[in-house]
């Protein structure tokens, strides 16, 4: 036993001994052979020798290295180096790792491509596990001499090219010039010197890309030298839409008007955290902290966004507001919001965001004060939950759901307004006054909001309640004539009980019917048929009414709501109204009443029977609101 023991420490240490005398050039074709087969391409390496003849930390020298581009990128050499020199940890290289703490390089040009899908040549083609490199740097010294860089990058529209240098009296320096977006542009980086330093240190860096496309700076500290997995930064960013700046973060964020922001952000590993943030998109301001996760090959997103005031006309570039535009010359003023649901491309996306707006902008004026709710997505099904609208007077709560997990997205809304006032929706609250509630519940397929809308089924209700109605608008209601024209010049002012309003209107396919459509005031009763098409957004609506009192003309025809919800339209016997109707129109009313009084007229077949003296209104509206 004894001798067996001898022999295997004697082995131990011949092993030992040929480690620190390993000749090194003859790894020059298994070099070759390794790198070949990582990056897919053809390298060739002149030679490699060390330094010393023993040592377990030899300097190996490396020289007229050849990289061949991979054939998708195109003719040319990825990487021509003149010579590099790297001291390696000869038992480290035992166990499987190579990590020179040394390194020098002189004489290199390196051309970095990456094409619009993505694919880049110095990253390796094959799937990789994802896991962060737990080890951290091991690089104390590293100088570069002599060293050109040229990026070709397609798919953030980024091309520049420029010397880089590493030295112990300015630290890393590039300077690169060329184009970004097809705009001229420049890309400077700078770091500290990596001349005997502690690897682990903090190692302070600084990046800044100015084009007329976008303006980004960033100065932070990486973990180690050259960590870039691990480092926290602080950024500005100047540009005319916040699509740009997403051709350099690439996050999937969309075309808006001009934008400016800072912010602080952690790069740990896989995972990024925005610790702060804050700016503007056109006039909208916003503050807000995120954190995005990577969990194998899907995104997590965790953020709280908070706006002192937005604007929704912010989140569209020129480009996008153009086509807005012409959607509209082509079909009209539409109310439907075509905002896209379809989910296709974030199918590797989910997460949570909650959002807050104190103010919402719009130039056209909007009825809404303020927004917030909290958005979730989960493997293509998104959720807009705790929806809380305001608006003058009262609020609209509810949820939103966009089903695309397969088919077509399928949108399903369920809302509740409360706290309205007919006064503060119509703003004359000399005619007509009550509380507003309502509740709309409908679902349809489509790729925007307009589209599944337009083929929805379910229902859109809205009540009114404990209010008042002039009595002359009373009158017109229930067709009597005689009632308005008599109040009209006695008592143009008085006012009469609104008991109810109810429009309960049940969708098939996009197509609201009234189910039912009723007033019931101090002096009159009405009831409604008709449609609302919105595909079209276009209004068919009577209103047909009889009056509690004994009318001694009544009204030829009854009230019809036509056009569009955009530009809704309302006439009286044929003769629309307006805030002060024309002695044209009134005669013309006036006439056909009479007529029809005098059996002259004859009542065209299609228009309702007026209905009875009474609704049913602590039904109505109870079904209306369930």
């Amino acid at each position: 036993m004894p001798r067996i023991a001898l022999a295997v420490v004697a082995s131990l240490a011949i092993l030992v001994l040929a480690l620190g005398a390993f000749p090194v050039g003859l790894l020059r074709g298994v070099v070759e052979q390794r790198l070949s087969s990582a990056l897919r391409t053809q390298v060739a390496v002149g030679s490699i020798t060390r330094d010393s003849l023993f040592s377990y930390t030899p300097v190996v020298a490396i020289r007229d290295v050849r990289i061949a581009q991979p054939t998708w990128a195109g003719t040319g050499d990825f990487v021509r180096l003149g010579s590099a020199s790297l001291r390696v940890p000869v038992f480290a290289l035992l166990f499987g790792t190579f990590r020179p703490d040394r390194v020098a390089l002189d004489g290199a040009r390196i051309v970095l491509v990456r094409d619009a899908n993505g694919r880049a040549n110095w990253k390796p083609d094959g799937p990789t596990s994802g896991k962060s490199d737990s080890t951290g740097p091991s690089l104390s010294d590293l100088t570069v001499t002599n060293t050109q860089i040229e990026l070709r990058d397609a798919k953030r529209g980024l091309v520049v090219a420029g010397p880089l240098t590493v030295d112990a009296a300015r630290g890393l320096r590039l300077s690169a010039k060329g184009s970004f977006l097809d705009t001229p542009a420049t890309l400077d980086l700078s770091g500290g010197r990596i001349t005997g330093i502690d690897p682990a240190a903090p190692y302070p860096f600084a990046a800044k890309l100015t084009s007329p496309a976008l303006n980004m700076t960033a100065k932070g500290v990486m973990n180690g030298v050259l960590d870039t997995r691990h480092f926290k930064a602080d950024i500005t960013a100047r540009a005319p839409t916040l699509k740009n700046i997403d051709r350099i973060i690439e996050a999937g964020l969309f075309g808006t008007q001009a934008v400016a922001v800072t912010g602080t952000i952690r790069h740990e590993g896989r995972d990024w955290y925005v610790d702060r943030i804050g700016g503007s998109i056109g006039r909208s301001r916003f503050t807000g902290v995120a954190t995005v996760h990577k969990i194998d090959e899907r995104t997590a997103i965790d953020a709280r966004l908070h706006a002192t005031q937005l604007d929704f006309d912010d989140l569209a570039d020129a480009k996008g507001q153009a086509a807005s535009q012409q959607r509209r010359a082509a079909i009209g003023p539409r109310v439907l919001p075509p905002t896209r649901i379809n989910l296709a491309k974030l199918w590797k996306t989910d997460g949570t965001i909650r959002f807050s707006a104190d103010r919402l902008l719009s130039k056209g004026g909007t009825v809404f004060r303020s927004l917030s709710g909290t958005i979730s997505l989960d493997h293509k099904l998104l959720t807009v939950s705790n929806v809380v609208a305001t608006l003058a007077n009262g609020r609209m709560t509810g949820t939103a759901r966009v089903d695309h997990r397969s088919g077509r997205p399928k949108l399903a809304v369920d809302l509740r307004l409360a706290g309205l006032t007919l006064e503060g929706l119509i703003g004359k609250p000399d005619i007509v006054g009550g509380q507003v509630r309502g509740h709309i519940v409908l679902s349809g397929q489509g790729d925007t909001v307009r589209e599944a809308l337009s083929h929805a089924s379910g229902k859109a209700a809205i009540v009114a309640t404990e209010g008042h109605v002039k009595r002359i608008v009373a009158d017109v209601l229930g067709q009597n004539l005689s009632g308005a024209v008599v109040h009209a010049i006695e008592r143009p002012s008085q006012q009469v009980p609104l008991r109810c309003l109810v429009a309960n209107f049940k969708a098939t396919n996009g197509v609201l019917v009234p189910h039912p459509l009723g007033i019931d005031t101090g002096s009159s009763v009405g009831r409604g048929a008709g449609r609302i098409v919105l595909e079209e957004e276009r209004i068919d609506v009577t209103l047909a009414g009889t009056s509690k009192s004994r009318a001694l003309l009544r009204i030829a025809d009854p009230i019809r709501i036509g056009g569009t919800l955009s530009a809704p339209t309302v006439s009286v016997a044929g003769a629309g109204t307006t805030d002060k109707p024309t002695p044209g129109a009134l005669l013309k009313v006036f006439g056909r009443s009479l007529g029809q009084a005098l059996g002259i007229t004859k009542t065209p077949p299609n228009i309702p029977i007026p209905p009875p003296a009474t609704f049913g209104c602590a039904s109505a509206v109870a079904e209306a609101l369930r």
